[in-house]
């Protein structure tokens, strides 16, 4: 019987010697925990940003603050912007002098206590962020290693994310490349039309106190503001 238990116990450590814990932790289960930490730590960050899509290519500055309050100066295409406090969004277009503009307020009935009905405007985007759709909409992966491994200045977590249901529109397979602050520094994705689209971060601050104002946009003077340019 103790002959039993020192083989086994002997088996135990080869184990843990051979599969350290990042390998034994399941891709999905490693997300999940990387998505809490971007949730409880990540209070905001600044980065570089260069977005691929096909032959096209733009960059610009990321400045992004939980619960999703994001700002992108763009360097290419020159002068343009996307801001969102999350309740507004714009998107200046230098080129065409115009300042897009639209509320993004989910409306939804309250029945009160005494029987009459509200409308009740709540922010669409204010909620910690994480990778929570990612995590109920996709079946993730270890994308070929369950190691860490270096990418630019950093090390990183590899996933491949397969979406449950296949779409005729949006996208079906990502790849992401994860730090260890939950961080995302390159995103590939595949349309369901094979149409590749990635983006990188780099230069990333975190936590340096982003001020609120700076989600707040003010268009230029000479622009043209179009409001609810989505439902035109």
């Amino acid at each position: 019987m103790k002959k039993t238990f020192l083989i086994i116990l002997s088996l135990i450590f080869f184990i843990i010697n051979i599969f350290p814990q990042d390998d034994i932790i399941g891709a999905k289960s490693l997300m999940e925990k990387l998505s809490e930490t971007v949730k409880k730590n990540v209070k905001d960050y600044k980065a570089d940003v260069k977005w691929m899509n096909g032959d096209a290519v733009s960059s610009g500055k990321l400045y992004f603050k939980n619960p999703q309050k994001v700002k992108i100066e763009y360097k290419d295409p020159a002068g343009q912007v996307f801001c969102t406090n999350g309740y507004e969004l714009w998107i200046h277009i230098p080129s065409m002098s115009a300042t897009l503009h639209q509320n993004i307020l989910d409306k939804e009935k309250k029945r009160n206590e005494d029987g009459t009905v509200e409308t009740v405007k709540n922010p669409i985007f204010l909620s910690p962020v994480g990778y929570d759709k990612l995590l109920s909409e996709y079946a993730i992966e270890y994308h070929e290693t369950k190691e860490k491994v270096v990418y630019k200045d950093t090390k990183v977590y590899k996933f491949k994310l397969l979406r449950w249901k296949s779409a005729r529109n949006g996208i079906n397979t990502i790849y992401l490349m994860i730090d260890e602050n939950g961080m995302i520094r390159q995103a590939k994705a595949i349309t369901a039309n094979f149409r590749q689209i990635s983006i990188e971060y780099d230069n990333i601050t975190l936590n340096s106190g982003l001020s609120d104002m700076m989600f707040n946009y003010e268009p230029p003077a000479h622009a043209t503001v179009i409001d609810d340019f989505m439902s035109k």
